[in-house]
């Protein structure tokens, strides 16, 4: 078996989730209006506002209740108001109180540019009555659009923006560690704990005892005279025996109701602390390893207990 190659494979077989989070994460933030949310566009004249203007900011000078209310879907109220300038008419929602104020003066507007909707088109028909006139001609003086507060939510596109771009950054890390990984192996975190230049000598001493031999293999595991080596499918881990101080299994209950097998990992307790975990092992595959790794010249604390806890740990601190 070779290292180098089966890290190229780890990488291309590891590259594919990431990267399609990635175009995913870029979509969203390409299609989501996200800038004119935080940032909306500042108009002058609500009367005549731009189609691309989709969230507005404005000051308007005056607005009259018109009577007419929206509860919306969390209890919120709503009021329907309406500025005038020169026979021309705005219609806006903004949230009211229980006792909505007839006029509002210098009202700071921030919100969505939207149609008017079935409850908006109703408004407009019983105010166009309350008016003794009809829709059609109460439409001429108005624009097709409504200044909407109802549909201004900046705190959700806040966490949506964030946990969006938590996920791009890290999966992009993931993308540009794996293509890293692919082009120069040595640079791929096969164990992490060491320094790059360390971890490249132990690739190189941990291929050519691959290479020449004898090793234990237990499916994609290896055992050589001084070296772990697990040739997962996504992940590639290479640990000397000289650095364990602590080895054992610990099994999982499967999550698919269907399979009441067990899944197994084996952990590494090494010198410095760190403990390494290789995951989605069988059994047999943990059980014949442990029992490999006992059988070497290295003294290894094998099994899992409060004493080797203690004993491992007496170890690291020495």
């Amino acid at each position: 078996m070779n290292i180098y190659q089966s890290i190229k494979q780890a990488c291309i077989k590891s590259i594919k989730i990431p990267a399609v989070f990635v175009i995913l994460c870029m979509a969203v933030l390409t299609i989501c209006p996200f800038l004119n949310v935080f940032h909306p566009t500042r108009v002058s004249d609500i009367y005549h506002i731009e189609n691309d203007d989709n969230y507005v900011e404005a000051v308007i000078p005056t607005l009259s209740y018109s009577g007419y209310d929206l509860v919306g879907t969390i209890g919120q109220k709503y009021g329907y108001y309406y500025a005038l300038d020169d026979n021309q008419c705005v219609f806006v929602l903004i949230p009211i109180s229980d006792y909505p104020a007839a006029t509002i003066h210098d009202y700071k507007f921030r919100g969505k540019v939207t149609g008017y909707g079935s409850m908006g088109s109703q408004m407009l028909s019983s105010f166009a009555r309350d008016l003794n006139w009809d829709k059609a001609s109460l439409m001429e003086t108005a624009p097709d659009y409504l200044l909407n507060e109802t549909e201004y939510h900046p705190v959700v596109y806040m966490i949506v923006f964030w946990i969006v771009l938590i996920i791009f950054f890290i999966s992009l890390k993931s993308v540009i560690q794996c293509i890293i990984g692919y082009l120069n192996p040595n640079l791929y975190p096969v164990c992490s704990f060491l320094g790059k230049e360390i971890q490249q000598e132990l690739l190189t001493e941990a291929q050519e005892e691959l290479s020449k031999g004898p090793y234990i293999q237990i499916n994609q595991m290896y055992i050589t005279e001084n070296y772990f080596i697990d040739l997962g499918a996504k992940k590639i881990s290479v640990i000397p025996l000289s650095d364990i101080i602590w080895c054992y299994r610990l099994g999982t209950l499967s999550l698919n109701p269907r399979n009441h097998d067990h899944n197994y990992s084996i952990h590494f307790t090494i010198r410095s602390g760190t403990v390494i975990t290789i995951s989605n092992k069988t059994s047999d595959e943990a059980l014949e390893l442990i029992n490999a790794i006992r059988a070497t010249e290295y003294d290894i604390i094998i099994g899992h207990s409060e004493a080797k806890k203690k004993a491992a740990k007496k170890r690291i601190r020495s």
